[in-house]
């Protein structure tokens, strides 16, 4: 893909209206002081202490700061947090990439906003702290959730509907009510990556990668597992056949793998010579499908912008980075040398 084919892709975004509703969750990291604090007066043990803090958004949220840092027309988030700290920490960060929050609902009982606290001690991460690992969604929040989503398919280009915590959806008549949904809207740009959930939602563009399509096919796989790709074509190819809509599957370093009505492409991997770390690139590649096929980009096209994306975010350690046009751009330009 040259520079000039990103350039309009990039304009055409700007005039995407997209909304995102998913697993909207915040990462916590504290950064423990190895002195500890004082003895505690009550309970005779050592308190420990946080020598600083600071915090991102995570899961949906951070498809949300994906999507952001292409500079679509708007974005709406559509999902639950607590009534607590975390949850206002969350919607902060969100009000300040211009999200629209106003479909963020607020569920004051039996819901914590999830948030993940990784603990650093001397350099070594600790065993992470859970907030929200038990949360259940009540039948009015639910009921709001689907009236958001209505008038997000109504409303907007694209909707995203991510899913990435376990135990996430503890209502299945909610699916039931998504699918009754999709099926109503068939024509509009829904595009679904869900990691618990996948199987259980139709008529929706497909992303998921090369171990979650296995487990789609009924077969069992370990999260390490290489599945060559002449195995991934096919088994994307199954779950092609059940929807007639394109399915994307990420395969790492490898690329990306399209299925759609025009048969199969393979996308290869860009080879990058820095070291590289992975975590958050997936979102990345959600964000860019989500944008350039709601700008009515075809799905290979927009494999390959979504490949460039996720380049650049594969190269910012020790973080869940965003790609920006500008980051796209620079490596395009490195790539066509």
């Amino acid at each position: 893909m040259k520079r000039d084919q990103i350039v309009e892709i990039l304009k055409r975004i700007n005039r995407v209206k997209i909304a995102v509703y998913g697993d909207f969750c915040l990462d916590a990291y504290w950064i423990m002081d190895p002195r500890g604090s004082e003895i505690s007066v009550e309970t005779g043990l050592q308190a420990e202490a946080v020598k600083h803090h600071y915090y991102s958004p995570g899961g949906a949220s951070n498809i949300a700061a994906n999507l952001s840092a292409l500079k679509p027309a708007s974005i709406k988030a559509i999902g639950v947090i607590g009534d607590d700290i975390f949850g206002r920490e969350l919607t902060a960060h969100l009000v300040g990439l211009n999200v629209d929050i106003s479909s963020l609902i607020i569920q004051k009982e039996h819901f914590s906003t999830v948030t993940f606290v990784k603990k650093y001690l001397e350099h070594k991460e600790e065993p992470r702290m859970d907030f929200g690992a038990y949360n259940k969604r009540d039948k009015i929040t639910d009921d709001e959730l689907l009236k958001n989503l209505r008038v997000a398919l109504q409303n907007y280009d694209a909707l995203v509907f991510n899913q990435q915590v376990p135990g996430s959806i503890t209502n299945l008549e909610f699916i039931d009510e998504a699918n009754r949904l999709f099926t109503e809207f068939n024509d509009s740009v829904v595009l679904l990556d869900s990691r618990h959930y996948s199987s259980t939602f139709r008529n929706v563009l497909r992303k998921t990668n090369d171990t979650e399509i296995v487990r789609m096919n009924g077969i069992d796989v370990n999260p390490d597992d290489i599945i060559p790709l002449t195995d991934v074509k096919q088994y994307g190819m199954n779950i092609y056949r059940q929807s007639g809509k394109p399915v994307f599957i990420t395969c790492g370093s490898r690329g990306i793998v399209v299925i759609d009505d025009k048969g199969i492409s393979e996308i290869p991997g860009i080879k990058l010579e820095t070291e590289l770390d992975p975590v958050g690139a997936g979102d990345t590649a959600t964000s860019a499908l989500a944008l350039s096929l709601a700008a009515g980009i075809k799905p290979a096209d927009a494999a390959i912008f979504a490949n460039f994306a996720a380049a650049v975010t594969v190269q910012k350690l020790f973080t869940t980075g965003t790609a920006s046009g500008e980051e796209i751009l620079e490596i395009c330009r490195n790539v066509d040398r």
